[in-house]
């Protein structure tokens, strides 16, 4: 019970700090094209911030088996640089003894997974998404200067007289040529940058708005108070738009074609559903994988460099399987079953490379006292 518990914190400390080191690298990359993006836009700290943060279970479907990988290696190798590995192998302790804790530490990231799958994953990216759009859709109120015509959108040309604050401006002239059939002017005392809906608008307050038609026949004129003008720099006008992105709907959407607004559309959810699902599963294959390739035959210290490497070559190919496989059931659905054979392979393997010595040494044992009871009689 202690060497089990000593052996579980081993492969958790390790394993976490594999996984911030493999997070930190893309999170890193990541956050400096998030940090140009806001900076572009104006936006606050805290959207970078969350923009930055929200992917991060995203990255872990793939960080997390392969951190349990590299740590169950990197504490079997340890145990044997300390040679524990050779005084528990010395007082008869098997492979499959010292493996069924690589496979349970499995077992615990394969159910972390799971949670990250099924409930991080889509909550955190369509946040990512929304915070996404909003900060795309801003105005980068830097660039407003006063008495200076700029295009904040295409066909939208804005003029400031005055900045009384970092949303609000005095002496608004607008022009709006995105109506193909008409052109809107708008004048006003005052206008204030806002959002509605996640979309940016411009609040104008006191002024006139004058609309004439292309053919320069007609045109109508109307005072306001009030009027709030989109002016969002780009008309979203694709049909499919309220459809969210696959990372962040749930599996039972994603297995369910009705949903999708086009055949390989649907086929692209297929497989990204099935993938959350079976993903997870690589947990568990990877840390049996790494332990049975370690643990194999005679142990020693010379051959250690060479299970190392096996083990890597088997844990890069295994992760490369599983993409191909989902690659896969976008050109064919049928072969979805590839993704989960992916992992319960290398489960069913790794068992019985690390079950083999024990059953050869059972079967020896019975051999012999087989014999010696022929003898006797």
């Amino acid at each position: 019970m202690h060497l089990n518990l000593y052996l579980f914190k081993q492969f958790l400390a390790t394993s976490m700090m594999v996984l911030a080191s493999l997070v930190g690298v893309v999170w890193l990359n990541h956050a400096l094209r998030m940090l140009e993006f806001v900076v572009s836009k104006d936006s606050s700290f805290t959207d970078f911030i969350l923009l930055s943060l929200f992917p991060v279970p995203l990255w872990l479907v793939v960080a997390l088996p392969m951190a349990g990988f590299i740590g169950v290696i990197w504490v079997i190798s340890r145990f044997l640089s300390d040679r524990e590995l050779i005084v528990m192998q010395a007082v008869g302790l098997s492979p499959l003894q010292f493996g069924r804790m690589p496979a349970l530490f499995g077992l615990f990231l394969t159910g972390c997974l799971y949670i990250n799958s099924v409930y991080l994953l889509p909550a955190s990216f369509s946040e990512f998404k929304n915070i996404q759009t909003k900060v795309r859709n801003s105005i980068p109120k830097l660039l407003i200067q006063d008495n200076i015509f700029i295009d904040i959108a295409d066909d939208l040309t804005l003029f400031v007289g005055e900045r009384i604050s970092a949303n609000e401006v005095g002496r608004v002239f607008i022009q709006d040529a995105r109506n193909p059939d008409s052109v809107a002017t708008f004048t006003s005392e005052r206008g204030q940058f806002s959002t509605l809906d996640g979309r940016p608008v411009f609040l104008l307050r006191n002024g006139q708005r004058t609309e004439l038609n292309r053919d320069g026949q007609s045109g109508a004129q109307l005072t306001f108070d009030t009027h709030t003008l989109d002016i969002s720099q780009q008309v979203v006008q694709n049909a499919n738009k309220d459809i969210p992105d696959v990372n962040e709907d749930t599996i039972i959407n994603l297995l369910n074609p009705r949903l999708a607004p086009s055949e390989k559309y649907a086929r692209e959810r297929m497989a990204m559903g099935h993938y959350r699902l079976s993903s997870p599963l690589l947990g568990l294959a990877m840390c049996i994988l790494a332990a049975a390739v370690m643990l194999q035959g005679r142990i020693l210290r010379e051959s250690m460099v060479r299970r190392v490497f096996i083990a890597a070559v088997a844990g890069i190919g295994l992760q490369t399987v599983m993409v191909l496989a989902r690659s896969a059931a976008v050109s064919l659905p049928a072969l979805w079953p590839l993704m989960y054979l992916c992992s319960l392979i290398p489960i069913g393997i790794g068992v019985l490379l690390l079950w083999k010595p024990f059953f050869l040494s059972s079967l020896r044992r019975d051999l012999v006292a087989g014999r010696r009871h022929k003898q006797a009689v």
